[in-house]
């Protein structure tokens, strides 16, 4: 948690992070910080970053592509020069394998499609697609999407059509990692180190006015991570409440946009 409080400090001293609106940080590129307290029974902080897929591309890293052991969101940030790292998805016990399908290019993770029943599209063959979309597999026209893009990552859905919690209230909470679309078909990078129920994320989420028609799971409690390293920025949040180090994943959501 010292680690956390720092770096939250150091971020907070070099470019402030409201608790409500906006900051630009790069052309296509904002962050805002929650206070969850203000809109809920929860006390911490909720990381929202807002991304324009016209002027900032997401793309999907593998270790098992590209022959590297998992590493930190950090790590990842750091080897491959990008300035944000975010889990791409849960994973199997070979510490490799999406637990959905997942293909990227000509690079097939696994091609085995589970119930989960949304998916994340990345880079379109078909020039008039948008860049980023999510689909609702469940929905016939979003299911034939995926044949025209290149990237498709299988994940759990927690909010389908036009801003619909999917999930039962439940006790059980978590730190929890999370990708939206808006219905300016952005995309927003959703991340809290605090414990919630994922219903209620859901409810917090959809009550900030962010527009949100979609959003999918990415990863919950130790593996959930999210660095953001551009200029002054050094952020490296963790759901790994018992040693506060990020932890070695997979495969990463990563975004590269360079110096200022």
């Amino acid at each position: 948690m010292f680690m956390n409080l720092m770096l939250l400090s150091m971020i907070a001293g070099q470019i402030p992070i409201p608790d409500s609106g906006w900051t630009i940080i790069k052309k296509g590129v904002e962050i805002q910080k929650i206070d969850l307290s203000k809109y809920s029974e929860y006390k911490g902080d909720l990381y929202i970053v807002r991304i324009n897929p016209s002027n900032v591309k997401p793309k999907i890293y593998s270790a098992d592509k590209f022959k590297e052991k998992p590493m930190s969101a950090a790590d990842w940030c750091k080897k491959y020069k990008l300035n944000i790292a975010i889990n791409l998805g849960m994973y199997h016990k070979d510490f490799k394998t999406h637990v959905g399908y997942m293909k990227n290019g000509d690079y097939i993770n696994n091609s085995k499609w589970n119930n989960y029943k949304s998916a994340l599209l990345l880079a379109p063959t078909d020039k008039n697609l948008p860049y980023f979309y999510i689909a609702d597999l469940d929905n016939d026209s979003d299911k034939k999407l995926t044949e025209k893009y290149k990237s498709i990552v299988q994940n759990l859905r927690l909010i389908k059509g036009n801003g619909i919690n999917v999930w039962q209230k439940k006790d059980e909470k978590w730190p929890l990692a999370a990708v939206a679309q808006d219905k300016s078909q952005n995309m927003l990078i959703l991340f809290t180190d605090t414990p919630v129920t994922v219903y209620d994320f859901i409810q917090i989420v959809l009550n900030l006015n962010l527009s949100i028609t979609k959003a999918l799971y990415l990863d919950g409690g130790p593996p959930a991570s999210l660095s953001i390293h551009y200029n002054d920025i050094n952020l490296d949040l963790t759901g790994n409440s018992l040693s506060n180090q990020q932890e070695p994943i997979p495969n990463i959501i990563g975004i590269m946009f360079g110096p200022k």
